[in-house]
């Protein structure tokens, strides 16, 4: 059983569910679909499955190619207004299409499209190599220090004033709100002063994204190094 979750085939129609439980599951879903929507997703699937075909086929162009489209999407995720505000949904997505990210540089995809190695049965090398324990500590200290020098990214959000500025019905005021993706440093206008306020939950996760981001381009940078280089051709002694 262990064996067929290292068949190629097997994990690339992982990844095409899982880009397609991405696709139908954004936050744009949530209003009534358009027209252009509906297409937009439609070609993305259909864009997916004929890569992920491609790759079943021994294709290294379209393994690098389907790399490149998760990590356009990861993009798309971290500047989306959804996770800005520390929305779940595309906290979701975005482990989304790391996992498939993470399918497609798998040791069976890899070894699949290798040009000397697309017809090897499954073998015993983990799925991913393990990574060194200071890649762990890089992540950390990348996570924490791009997070602070995106306090300087600043955007205005609408927050309830404080409460000498209430009426009586509950009031809300603009302020601007620091943080990226996820906006976690803001405050409270009042009269000639303001209160600032950090939302601790919302830092949680501006910290999560940039460490889990970190790593996966700390990981995705090391693994080649640890590929294994091409098999040299076999020679037959000479007989004596």
């Amino acid at each position: 059983m262990a064996q067929i979750w290292r068949r190629p085939g097997v994990l690339m129609t992982a990844y095409v569910l899982l880009f397609a439980v991405s696709a139908f599951g954004h936050p744009g879903m949530k209003l009534p679909p358009t027209a252009a929507w509906v297409t937009a997703v439609s070609v993305g699937i259909a864009l997916a499955v004929f890569l992920a075909w491609r790759v079943t086929r021994g294709s290294a162009t379209a393994r690098a190619l389907a790399v490149v489209y998760s990590a356009l999407l990861i993009i798309a995720a971290i500047s989306s207004p959804d996770l800005r505000s520390g929305g779940l949904a595309s906290l979701g997505l975005l482990a989304l299409y790391l996992v498939q990210i993470a399918l497609l540089v798998s040791t069976p995809i890899y070894d699949r499209t290798r040009e000397e190695s697309t017809d090897l049965p499954p073998g015993e090398a983990p799925l991913w190599p393990i990574p060194p324990w200071w890649m762990v500590a890089v992540a950390l200290a990348a996570g924490v220090l791009i997070t602070l020098l995106f306090l300087g990214s600043m955007d205005w959000q609408s927050v309830a004033c404080a409460a000498t500025q209430r009426s009586v019905l509950p009031a809300h005021c603009a302020t601007l709100a620091e943080g990226y993706p996820v906006h976690f440093l803001s405050a409270i206008p009042s009269a000639n002063s303001a209160y600032p306020v950090i939302n601790k939950a919302a830092a949680a996760e501006d910290l999560a994204v940039w460490i889990v981001v970190s790593f996966a381009a700390c990981y995705l940078s090391w693994l080649p190094s640890r590929r294994p280089a091409a098999a040299p051709a076999a020679r037959v002694a000479a007989p004596v």
